[in-house]
């Protein structure tokens, strides 16, 4: 469990209960019917659009036996949904839960909820047992024909966290990552940043040392922690993103900023899609004086994002912003329980900074910005839907919380401090891109998992 300054705490309390107001909660856990059997529940879908692929709406259950249900997408022979990668084999979770009260139970899917590929059926269970199946249709069916994919990372952390005991979890989780990405044929990683504990040397050759060791590209943006005083501009550019800086860049590295850091890849690797990576330059949050990257940098950031105003881009930058309208603390990347629980290290609202980059991803809605930083675990956005993925009505760039590998955050509305799920959980996704649109599937690489719950269609 991390703790705070006695100045920042309070400053977060007071941010806390200004904004507190509209909280929905969330109900008790219900032990699972012990009774539910075969064809003794049903489903009822409605879906809000007719994309192949989305599962955006809301569903019904029926049972004869109240209590919790969870549901899972089938495949075609009517069992439970893995994904196969060579030898791997990857089970997906529930992608939804729901209570049956009196008989009858309902609940509202994600926007953004995607049914995966080679899902066929929903199918129903009460405990361990199967209590039902509703075939999909035709045309909700997720196409299989992708064209490249690759995986999207957080907030490794390098000597920090030694839940493991083996002195650094960070050489098991980071590792762990890579190796089911690779079983995934994916064709680069991309990382929003905080590879150490405090900027060291020592870090980013841990770093490097396992990264090198893969056929594809290991990219990342710096994020705060990286910005230590153990940090110097020498020692990310000989471990991180190597092959990016120097006078023989690799292919497909079409600009590198004046600061040696910030730069845009659009490689063999990327099938025409741009990739850029922002790095945030200091630490410094709460108050309207803080900032975390300069004007120069901004003025490079719009002139890439003009240029490719027209192409399909994903920007990795490490801080999220506050929700632009209603509770602030209720938006992608945080979260507000009603005990008072919630990151409080934002992009600093109303900061010279911050108002320029909101105004940058308000105005170029090709862009999907991928950042981390709370390490909030994905399954919280029952907490908040808008925890992992929003556009916040279309007025915004898609923006895309990812969790920790290394060290996921969980809470509650009964405990006032998140505490760390270190050596339990390691998350992140992978992204199947496709000519239209893309999907991101959460991960749990300790538990070898596809979040279903997580898993999302963006039509970009």
């Amino acid at each position: 469990m991390e703790l705070f300054t006695i100045y920042q705490r309070i400053l977060a309390m007071i941010t806390a209960v200004l904004t507190f107001f509209g909280l929905r909660g969330v109900g008790p856990v219900i032990t699972p019917p012990a009774d539910a059997k075969p064809d003794s529940a049903a489903v009822e879908m409605r879906f809000d659009d007719d994309l192949s692929g989305s599962a955006a709406g809301s569903l019904t259950v029926t049972a004869q036996a109240d209590g919790e249900y969870s549901l899972y997408w089938g495949d075609a022979d009517g069992e439970k949904l893995i994904a196969h990668a060579g030898d791997r084999d990857v089970p997906y979770t529930e992608f939804a839960t729901v209570t049956v009260k009196n008989g009858s139970g309902e609940t509202e899917l994600p926007d953004y909820l995607a049914i995966p590929q080679g899902a066929q059926s929903v199918l129903i269970y009460g405990g361990e047992t199967q209590a039902g199946a509703y075939d999909l249709p035709d045309e909700k069916l997720a196409s299989t024909a992708f064209t490249y994919s690759f995986g999207a990372l957080s907030d490794v952390h390098f000597n920090r966290y030694n839940k493991s005991g083996t002195g650094d979890d960070a050489c098991i989780t980071f590792p762990a990552a890579l190796d089911f990405f690779d079983d995934f044929d994916v064709t680069m990683v991309a990382m929003s940043g905080d590879l150490s504990k405090n900027g060291e040397k020592s870090a980013y050759e841990k770093f490097n040392s396992i990264a090198s060791r893969y056929d594809f590209p290991v990219f990342s943006c710096k994020g705060n922690h990286d910005c230590g005083s153990g940090y110097t501009l020498e020692d990310w550019q000989a471990n991180i993103n190597p092959t990016v800086y120097g006078d023989a860049p690799r292919e497909g590295v079409l600009n590198v900023a004046d600061n040696g850091l910030d730069f845009v890849f659009r490689g063999p690797e990327t099938y025409g899609d741009v990739f850029i990576f922002f790095s945030q330059i200091a630490w410094q949050y709460i108050l309207p004086t803080s900032r975390i990257v300069t004007d120069a940098q901004l003025d490079w950031l719009q002139q890439q994002l003009e240029t490719y105003k027209n192409e399909r881009v994903y920007l990795f930058f490490h801080t999220f912003l506050l929700a632009p309208s209603g509770n602030p603390l209720m938006g992608e990347g945080n979260l507000l329980t009603k005990s008072l629980s919630f990151y409080p290290l934002f992009f600093s609202a109303g900061a010279k900074d911050e108002r320029r980059f909101r105004t940058l991803m308000e105005t170029y809605k090709n862009v999907t910005f991928f950042n981390g930083h709370s390490h909030w675990a994905h399954y919280l956005q029952k907490l908040n839907p808008n925890l992992n993925i929003t556009d916040y009505d279309g007025t915004t760039a898609t923006m895309v919380h990812i969790s920790s590998v290394t060290s996921p955050r969980i809470s509650s509305n009964t405990t006032l401090l998140w505490t760390s799920d270190t050596m339990k959980r390691s998350e992140g996704y992978l992204v199947t891109v496709y000519p239209d649109h893309y999907v991101l599937t959460a991960c749990d690489f300790l538990q070898n998992q596809m979040l279903a719950y997580a898993t999302y269609v963006v039509r970009k």
